[in-house]
């Protein structure tokens, strides 16, 4: 706290420094009254030590900023608790008075200012019990008037008669109250003003339309029973329109309310955008008020997003006769936003077209600039400002109405403001700064200068600007056409120059000819030629016209040679990335001991027959050559290394979405990734853009302000590692405690294992290139355990990198034919004696029995070729051996570990045997069902090795088979009982932040889809599935005194709406795993019931199998 009043003294504008103190001060303030330690106690608030700091800290803010909605609810809620004198209660109705001038369309603040005044007329006049002092009373029943809380609800009424979804707050208790003062003191007048209280609320579109209906049809029968009937058939017919505008609504109405009630501000932040689009799109004669109201709502939840408050100016100014007051909006706007240039220009300019006064508008931009909001919130924003002001100043000052006061206050007023720019400008981009580079208050200052006639000095200030501007066509026009405007006054014939020779525009062929000088830099150089000879052929002599001709000859051909140039250059870089997208590596980085399985001759064709069969019943897959070639496309298009742009020192408060909006004018941004710092006030983002360009771009924002903090923005250009060849079983866990000690790690991802489950690489993204470079150093080739070296490398992917490992560089020898009852020391007793030996491995089934084919790793190529030479036709155990070279196989969308005995975790796929058949294992196969499971919503960057890391400890394992395409995996354990165990202790299992394990069949979890991943913002979403959650829910039956002659039965009365019920019998039945099940499939499925009877069970065989001496495998 001491080090916030510190930063508070050095700037009292440091907004993020006001929240975090009021923060702080209420939250010792909730402390205070209800222990944390001890909930049951309650202490009293007005003992808090730090209360009038928290009061002043407060007020403090309020008269700097405006603070929102929900910090005006915790304040009011706070004072409410506190007042006990009448004193203190006028306070608190002056603070909700305040609050809702603040936030006029906050239902619920005119809620709570309602209430309140309710409160305090009833317990002044004993209408309900208070603890108040008579003194207190009588004081009370003058200042707490029935008047002066009807004039709150009056206003609180039409406020918020447009928000659909939470006008009923205010409406409802006001028609509550009327309804208990009726009660209480019968008059007709007041009756006739319900009733048409309740007409006008039928006709606006709400949420609770239904329950509105069912009150008015309680009212109707109560005071005006004998017009029952023709006024509630009236009423839903004339009400039809607003239900109908309700119903169009209803969707975006549901997405918003789930959003808020999730905590979401991404989504519905999402949902208010899809929203206004729709609406603004769909506009209609009769919708400002809706749209206006939907503004008013977004702008509530999203007030410091300055982009809403502009485009709600914007409808406002589209709707000028729409009711609604502009510069009240923008007033808010500013106080909410600041740091907005673009609102406080449009503020000042909506004064001066209201004819405001010079002191409330010169007021207006002293607030603008002089907290120095602005300044932190860029030069841009800045900029716009000084543009609005000094516009109204030379606007005023050669008004039919100017004095010589309104010139030189003008004049004074440009130069000061072109001084603060550069002052700004130098202070934050150093010396080298050459001001706006579009010159705007240059402009305006040129035309002020040439309205006050003084032409010598507007051309100079013109000259001024050529060192900054040369290079634009867009200066050069606009100088041209001073000029010419300049000369128009001498190029038409009248009686004061008739007989002499017009004058020619020297000073604009001048400015033309300075320009065709920089034609080898300029911008646009074509079009300045052509204005060139345009010119001199209009206005020129015919001497001056001949010169033009060569001049612009000349000018063409050195512009011709500038763009043949940058065409080859442009082809050159073109055909070098072309050749770079043609080298890169078709499946991403892998080293030998990631790959695991590999199987030549005969074993390929005994995969292939398995693969096909454990794939029936899925769905159609692609072709190979298609799936093989996305993952190399994906890489070459999307090159995150370059851009990527890290950005530090964000607010903690910042969202994801604030994050976009502060990017949203530099290009598409494809990811953003959040990560808190240590220091728990403030977060850094990696951003992804979908080209260099626009990193380059979001660069130019470094330094500007993010919801108060002043942001560093640094390329992500090599600060991300290529990593590889780590345990099998690591997770992000273990990667960032690997390289915690060399960097501030921003994100840790890993691939994709959909296309191939024997990726093991992940991508380590550092604060900087310094870090990565540094982690590089000291961790590559740096021993992980169990014989793997570490590879960790800058990450780059125009750089073609080979896959490592024996069979990659042709050190392994693919050995077929060999017998089955071989053992792994006659194998190696055949091969060991080969010049450069180094390893030699037999795959083998569940039974231990070879699979027919070894595999022999040399130290070079060439003794492997050797080696194949020397083995090939060579007689083994009375088989004649056939040798090659071993060969990369395709990637495998599953792996499939087969476990003998429960041990360590090994390489994925490195075990023996390793295909989904089971040849040569009798035992256990005909219940081979009841020892399955099925892991599902498993992560599709999840290997098996981690899988059976999770799962070992529960049991005995046989056989774990990852799916990735299906988000799971299949688990055949041993026994029985470990399935139930192991189901019982992985249900909700949570495998990764938000991805919790479900246990279901493997039928079930091969129903599931591919994980969709929405990596890229804004990328479109599935269809979601039709839900039946209403806002509106179905009216009920309308109770009413009985009636001579009334129906009963049948059809629905009056105001009653048939409703279709749902039969919830499915829902009672056993909850099969994954949620899919049927009465007629339940016998496949297992609930948890099933699998704690199977635990149960279980352990009593066992016990009876122990005293019985019996088979546990047979009896099972």
């Amino acid at each position: 706290m001491n080090d916030l009043v510190a930063k508070l003294k050095e700037n009292s504008y440091d907004y993020t420094s006001h929240i975090r103190f009021v923060e702080l001060l209420t939250k010792g303030f909730r402390h205070h009254v209800t222990p944390p330690d001890a909930p049951d106690t309650s202490r009293d608030p007005l003992s808090y030590e730090l209360l009038a700091d928290l009061r002043l800290a407060r007020r403090t803010m309020c008269a700097k900023f405006a603070i929102g909605e929900e910090s005006w609810v915790e304040w009011i809620n706070d004072e409410k608790i506190l007042a006990r004198s009448t004193e203190d209660r006028l306070t608190l109705m002056e603070l909700c008075s305040q609050a809702v001038s603040e936030e006029p369309s906050s239902s619920t603040l005119w809620r709570l200012y309602g209430d309140y005044m309710y409160w305090l007329w009833a317990a002044a006049f004993d209408v309900e019990p208070a603890d108040w002092a008579e003194e207190d009373k009588i004081v009370g029943r003058e200042a707490f008037t029935w008047q002066a809380m009807q004039e709150v609800w009056d206003r609180a009424l039409p406020a918020t008669q447009w928000h659909m979804n939470d006008s009923h707050l205010v409406w409802d208790r006001w028609m509550e109250i009327m309804l208990r003062d009726q009660e209480a003191s019968s008059d007709q007048q007041k009756l006739v003003h319900l009733r048409n209280a309740f007409t006008e609320r039928l006709l606006k579109p709400h949420a609770t339309w239904d329950k509105t209906f069912q009150m008015f049809s309680t009212f109707i029968s109560r005071y005006f029973n004998a017009e029952y009937e023709d006024t509630m058939m009236t009423m839903n017919k004339r009400a039809s329109q607003a239900k109908q505008q309700f119903a169009l609504r209803e969707h975006y109405e549901l997405k918003v309310d789930s959003a808020v009630k999730a905590g979401d501000k991404e989504a519905e932040w999402e949902i208010y955008s899809q929203y206004l689009d729709w609406e603004v799109k769909n506009k209609g004669v009769f919708s400002f008020h809706l749209i206006n109201a939907l503004y008013e709502r977004a702008t509530l939840r999203f007030s410091i997003d300055a982009t809403i408050w502009q485009d709600y100016v914007q409808l406002l100014m589209e709707h000028a006769d729409g009711g609604v007051d502009v510069l009240a909006v923008l007033e808010r706007g500013t106080r909410h936003c600041p740091w907005s240039g673009e609102l406080w220009s449009q503020r000042l300019l909506a004064l001066e077209a209201e004819g405001r006064s010079f002191d409330e508008m010169e007021s207006v931009k002293h607030r603008a600039t002089e907290t120095g909001l602005l300044d932190v919130g860029g030069l841009e924003e800045l900029l716009k400002v000084y543009v609005a002001w000094c516009g109204f100043l030379r606007r005023k000052a050669f008004d039919a109405r100017s004095s010589e006061d309104d010139i030189d206050i003008a004049e004074v007023g440009i130069r000061s403001a072109l001084e603060h720019v550069e002052e700004i400008g130098e202070k934050r981009y150093g010396k080298q700064f050459k001001g706006d580079p579009q010159y705007r208050l240059e402009r305006i200052n040129i035309k002020f200068i040439t309205q006050s006639g003084n032409i010598q000095a507007a051309r100079d200030c013109w000259k001024a600007l050529i060192p900054a501007q040369e290079n634009s066509y867009d200066f050069w026009y606009r100088y041209y056409i001073w000029e010419m405007v300049l000369w128009s006054k001498w190029c038409m014939r009248d009686k004061e120059n008739a007989g002499q020779t017009l004058e020619t525009p020297r000073e604009a062929t001048n400015i033309l000819r300075q320009g065709l000088k920089r034609v080898m830099t300029m911008d646009w150089p074509e079009q300045l030629i052509d204005m060139f000879i345009h010119h001199c052929e209009q206005h020129e002599s015919v001497h001056e016209y001949r010169y033009a001709i060569f001049e612009a000859k000349k000018a063409r051909a050195e512009v011709a040679a500038r763009r043949q140039k940058e065409a080859a250059e442009a082809a050159a870089a073109y055909q070098q990335q072309m050749a770079g997208a043609a080298e890169a590596t078709p499946a991403t980085y892998e080293d030998a001991s990631a790959n695991g399985k590999r199987k030549r001759g005969v074993d390929a064709a005994a995969e292939e027959n398995a693969t096909k069969k454990s794939r029936q019943g899925e769905a159609s897959t692609k072709p190979m050559d298609e799936e093989a070639s996305s993952p190399a496309t994906a890489q070459v298009k999307r090159d995150r290394e370059h851009t990527t742009v890290i950005v530090k020192n964000i607010p903690a408060s910042s969202t994801q979405t604030r994050v976009r909006q502060f990017f949203r004018d530099c290009g598409t941004i494809n990811s953003i990734i959040l990560v808190p710092d240590g220091n728990g006030s403030t977060q850094t983002a990696t951003v992804e853009f979908e080209t260099p360009g626009d990193a380059e771009s979001a660069l130019t924002r470094d330094g500007k302000s993010l919801d108060g903090e002043s942001v560093r923005i640094s390329s992500g250009t090599g600060s991300t590692l290529f990593v590889t060849n780590y345990p099998p079983e690591a997770d992000e866990e273990y990667i960032r405690k690997l390289f915690k000690a060399h960097g501030e790690i921003i994100s840790v991802r890993f691939p994709s294992l959909k296309l191939n489950t024997h990726r093991r690489f992940c991508y380590v993204t550092f604060g900087n290139a310094q870090q990565a470079e540094a982690a590089s150093k000291a961790m590559h080739g740096k021993s992980v355990g169990r014989n793997l070296m570490l590879t960790a490398e800058i990450s780059d992917p125009s750089i073609k990198d080979r896959r490592h490992g024996p069979i990659y560089e042709g050190r392994e020898v693919f050995v077929g034919n060999v017998d089955m009852s071989v053992t792994d020391q006659e194998v190696q007793d055949l091969v060991s004696s080969l010049d450069g030996f180094v390893n030699v491995r037999v795959p083998r089934n569940l039974g231990g029995r070879g699979k027919g084919v070894a595999f022999v790793e040399f130290d070079t190529p060439d003794n492997a070729k050797k080696g194949a030479e020397a083995l090939n036709a060579k007689e083994f155990k009375d088989r004649i051996l056939r040798a090659n070279i071993a060969e990369p196989r395709g990637s495998k969308r599953h792996a499939t570990a087969i476990i003998n005995q429960p041990s360590a975790s090994p390489e994925p796929g490195s075990t023996a045997g390793g295909d989904a058949d089971t040849n040569g294992v009798a035992s256990g196969a005909s219940n081979r069902r009841e020892r399955t499971i099925a892991l599902m919503n498993i992560p599709d960057t999840v290997n098996d090795a981690r899988i059976r890391a999770i799962v070992e400890p529960h049991g005995s394992l046989r056989k774990i088979v990852l799916m990735p395409k299906h988000q799971g995996a299949i688990i055949e354990f041993v026994s029985v009982a470990d399935v139930g165990k192991a189901s019982l202790a992985l249900e909700g299992y949570e495998i990764a932040p938000g991805r919790k394990i479900r246990i279901g069949t493997p039928e079930e979890m091969k129903k599931m889809g591919e994980e969709k991943k929405e990596d890229r913002l804004g990328a479109s979403k599935p269809a979601e599935s039709k839900k039946t959650p209403a806002l509106m829910s179905p009216a009920p039956r309308i109770s009413r005194p009985g009636q001579q002659g009334a129906r009963r039965g049948g059809k629905g009365g009056l105001g009653t709406k048939r409703a279709t019920f749902i039969t919830t019998s499915s829902a009672a039945k056993d909850v099969e795993m994954g949620g899919t099940g049927s009465a007629e499939g339940s016998s496949g499925g297992k609930s948890n019931a099933d699998f704690k009877a199977m635990f149960l069970a279980g352990k009593e065989k066992g016990s009876e199998e122990k005293k019985e001496g019996g088979d546990g495998d047979s009896k099972a």
